[in-house]
């Protein structure tokens, strides 16, 4: 399985998942590495890239799967959808 494929599969399992603890753990765990990543565009005269376009896939993710994948994920756009999915959906279930 390859970066996007991994990275929409996490997708599909944040958008379908209640499980806000969890989702607030993802984002805790994107935050610094995001935070991290626009300083160094910044400091290099650069913009941040925009979140990457990646559509959900049919085949979700298991929570441990979308955790690693979070975990894995170097690229600041896809940092930026999986954070995105992830907020989304803490906003809908509240």
């Amino acid at each position: 399985m390859n970066d996007d494929e991994a990275v929409a599969r996490a997708i599909a399992f944040f958008q379908q998942t209640d499980d806000v603890a969890f989702l607030r753990e993802v984002l805790r765990a994107v935050r610094p590495r995001a935070q991290a990543a626009a300083m160094r565009a910044e400091q290099q005269g650069k913009d941040a890239p925009p979140p990457a376009e990646i559509e959900p896939s049919a085949q979700p993710a298991t929570p441990a799967e979308a955790m690693a994948t979070v975990r894995a994920t170097k690229d600041f756009g896809k940092l930026q959808a999986l954070a995105r999915a992830a907020g989304r959906r803490v906003e809908e279930v509240g």
